[in-house]
């Protein structure tokens, strides 16, 4: 199912499944969204690229009944055919370009848990020219209603306790801080604790 809107009052905005063709785009938008590297190692992106796409096509070849993978597209910009009197129903796939993403899947609590299992969203993300613009709350909105679908009415989500622009977007959609987390793995690094927000979706 197809969700179409308008984003930020000029974007016009459609929301579907990932097909193994996208997921080229999508890793690269995952890459460049959750790794920062300096400027004399940006060698590493081809790498860690290759690596979030092949994993991204297992997860889309397993045709699990409790798994989506999101891409939100918008009609490309610089496509000099598109013009006022063209309405977006009208453009071709190949004059779209996916500016978003996101997945939801069942998960766990842990393996000794005795916790039932609920929908979990992951990597969400979107380009950087196309942030603020409401696509990150209308990929949320989706995984929600995907939710729902399943019969369940929570969704969880991590967050990295640093990442404030990320908790804005969360927290203005209703997301709420259930359980801070260490982030041992990430010391090396530049520790931040996680925090799993949790949502009650409204079933109206």
């Amino acid at each position: 199912m197809i969700l179409k809107s308008n984003v930020n009052n000029n974007l016009s905005l459609t929301i579907h499944q990932a097909e193994l063709e996208d997921t080229r785009t999508v890793s690269s938008i995952l890459a460049k969204s959750f790794y920062e590297f300096p400027e004399f190692i940006n060698w590493v992106y081809p790498f860690l690229q290759f690596t979030i796409n092949e994993d991204l096509r297992y997860r889309l070849r397993s045709r699990s009944p409790v798994y989506a993978c999101l891409i939100a597209k918008i009609a490309n910009p610089d496509w000099r055919g598109v013009t006022e009197n063209k309405s977006y129903e009208n453009i071709s796939q190949s004059e779209t370009i996916i500016v978003g993403t996101a997945e939801i899947a069942l998960r766990s609590a842990s393996f000794w848990s005795n916790e039932p299992q609920y929908p979990y969203i992951s990597n969400l993300a979107v380009r950087q020219n196309y942030r603020r613009l409401g696509i990150g709350s209308q990929l949320l909105a989706k995984c929600e209603e995907i939710a729902l679908d399943w019969g369940y009415v929570e969704t969880r989500l991590h967050v990295l306790d640093k990442n404030d622009s990320a908790k804005q977007l969360y927290c203005h959609n209703g997301y709420q801080i259930s359980q801070i987390e260490a982030n041992w793995g990430n010391l090396w690094l530049d520790y931040s604790p996680r925090l799993l927000l949790k949502k009650q979706i409204k079933t109206n």
